[in-house]
């Protein structure tokens, strides 16, 4: 028996990624778990923001941002990204993350973050309170020790160890162990 919820803003689990908007001399920083690919081609990132965020500003200002995906290690300042308005404190100086300069894009990457997208708006949304920027990724960077394969195309993502955020219960976790290979498992016998 199954019940009935109504409408949720949840998915488990949910990315948690660090989005930097503006330059490195006058950067922002929030965290964001309403965050996901949305197209292979071109390669697409959405993410969902609160009109009222300050990093907002900063990532139209330029039309560009990054995403960051932090290691499970750096929940605390994750944690305080999300917690502390850009308007007030300083989030780089607060939590000790570094930033290094995109190569294609102004803004910059955060070099605690294994993994980091640059990405140019393409377009924006209205929902509700919310803007639903949607960002064509045009490069990618992660740590050489997090690289299966010499050309960079497959990622360990136990290496990785990507912090993600569990809505409602309002937990932040590790993922689990691997259960199947994609695109295999299911194949008709």
């Amino acid at each position: 028996m199954k019940k009935r919820l109504g409408p949720v803003e949840r998915l488990y689990p949910m990315p948690c990624a660090l989005v930097v908007g503006g330059l490195i001399e006058e950067p922002g920083v929030l965290a964001v778990a309403w965050i996901n690919i949305v197209a292979s081609t071109p390669p697409t990132v959405a993410l969902g923001l609160r009109e009222s965020r300050h990093t907002l500003e900063l990532i139209r200002h330029t039309g560009t941002f990054t995403v960051n995906l932090p290691p499970a290690s750096l929940v605390e300042a994750v944690d305080y990204c999300g917690l502390v308005s850009g308007r007030s404190a300083d989030k780089f100086g607060e939590t000790g993350l570094t930033l290094v300069p995109g190569s294609v894009v102004p803004t910059p990457i955060i070099a605690e973050c294994p993994f980091n997208l640059e990405c140019r708006i393409s377009d924006e949304v209205e929902v509700g309170a919310y803007r639903v920027i949607l960002g064509e990724i045009v490069e990618a960077h992660a740590d050489e020790e997090l690289l299966l394969d010499p050309d960079g195309s497959l990622i360990d993502v136990e290496k990785l160890d990507p912090l993600v955020y569990i809505p409602g219960t309002r937990e932040y976790r590790r993922l689990g162990e691997k259960v199947a290979d994609a695109f295999s498992v299911g194949k008709p016998l």
